[in-house]
């Protein structure tokens, strides 16, 4: 497995500084930041639309349930990390990486486990937003093996963490319950749900 591993590492890195368009789209779309902040933003909005009070709900509750199996998939990608302790693929091998270089361990990849993981409890409530979700994800997951800081079996055992770990959240919602309904009024009383 790490022998295929490090042929689709090498394969995809050896692209970088041959299509600069790429390589221009890949150092936005690797970032921490667009498109987490994309998914954010599409949390923010699936917070405020629905055609009726009680869609509205739903779609509220589906945004505390994407948040708590983001900070699951977090978790569980932290203690798996310090337990394998893998490093970066630039640390190992001589790759151009198009990224800064992270310092922390590379399997499995945290960011990636996160974002699965919001777009798996988004695609339980709305398809189309789930699905564009994935894309984006998919995409994001894609950048970090091209730009050398992440293995594909990172980026792999990220999305099965992130898809995996919406099964606590829907097997403990019912006890979580009462905190997000309470919320939710609450910021009804101030007009912001």
């Amino acid at each position: 497995m790490l022998n295929l591993d490090e042929k689709i590492l090498f394969a995809l890195n050896d692209l970088n500084g041959k299509y600069r368009s790429l390589d221009a789209i890949i150092a936005w779309t690797v970032s921490d930041y667009l498109i987490p902040v994309c998914l954010c933003l599409i949390l923010i909005c699936i917070w405020f639309v629905g055609h009726n009070k009680t869609t509205r709900y739903r779609y509220q509750l589906g945004v505390f349930s994407a948040l708590a199996a983001m900070a699951i998939s977090s978790g569980i990608s932290q203690l798996i990390s310090a337990l394998i302790e893998r490093p970066r693929p630039f640390v190992t091998h001589d790759l151009v990486v198009l990224f800064y270089k992270p310092t922390d361990f590379s399997f499995p990849s945290n960011s990636v486990a996160a974002c699965f993981a919001i777009a798996a409890v988004v695609c339980t409530f709305n398809k189309k937003l789930g699905l564009a979700s994935f894309v984006l994800v998919g995409i994001l997951a894609f950048s970090r093996v091209y730009v050398g800081v992440h293995y594909p079996s990172d980026v792999v055992m990220g999305a099965i963490i992130g898809i995996l770990s919406i099964i606590p959240v829907y097997l403990l919602r019912h006890l979580m319950e009462p905190m997000p309904t309470c919320f939710i009024k609450v910021a009804r009383i101030f007009r912001l749900a």
